[in-house]
């Protein structure tokens, strides 16, 4: 049976930083939705989460980072817009595509070769990820289900296929992080979320969707 932690509580740290470590999957709380995620250098815990949401492997995940140093490591080239945007929106809930660099494995972004990067501001998941680094993750659901905003909501949708629940209470924001593809020219909106149009075009300019 999977546990359930409280993330005010002084063990839950390391225990899901182990749990990563080890392999494991862990649903942890964003500002925007609970998610379900797996340590990036772990190819099968990252295909384990594809089969627990019955995701279409087509479809890559998003790799959360805590430190913006990731954001080079992970892709190839890091365009002035969407360092514009980074600094501008980092940490919170603005999901940037770009050119993915060797350091991604095949399985975090579906043998394509762009990588969606985010920076959550949640304050567990900022001290999780300076432990164990970048964690490949998405929504804490089944695919077609509503986005989880509790942990209860996340725990009826995945049940025991996961190692570990970290409940942080209810999310802030209840929307998904908007995601821009920075490959695109102009850049492309691939998802509206909780950053609107206006506010990313009051910084880089013109934007398509």
């Amino acid at each position: 049976m999977a546990k359930i932690l409280s993330s005010k509580d002084s063990q839950t740290l390391k225990v899901a930083s182990d749990i990563l470590k080890d392999g494991g999957i862990i649903v942890f709380p964003t500002e925007t939705v609970y998610g379900v995620g797996a340590i990036l250098d772990n190819e099968n815990s990252i295909k384990r989460i594809y089969e627990i949401k019955g995701r279409d492997f087509k479809k890559p995940l998003l790799i959360h980072i805590s430190k913006m140093a990731y954001a080079f490591d992970l892709s190839r080239y890091v365009p002035d817009k969407a360092s514009d945007l980074m600094k501008t929106f980092w940490p919170g809930p603005l999901s940037i595509i770009l050119e993915a660099s060797c350091a991604v494995p095949r399985s975090a972004i579906s043998y394509g070769y762009t990588v969606g990067l985010r920076m959550p501001s949640n304050k567990f998941f900022k001290d999780l990820g300076d432990l164990v680094g970048p964690i490949a993750a998405t929504s804490a659901n089944l695919s077609g289900q509503k986005d989880p905003l509790t942990c209860g909501d996340a725990y009826n949708y995945l049940k025991d296929s996961v190692d570990l629940y970290v409940d942080d209470g209810p999310v802030e924001k209840g929307l998904p992080s908007t995601v821009i593809d920075m490959t695109a020219n102009p850049p492309k909106i691939l998802r509206i979320g909780a950053v609107s149009v206006e506010e990313i075009e009051k910084v880089i300019g013109k934007v398509s969707s």
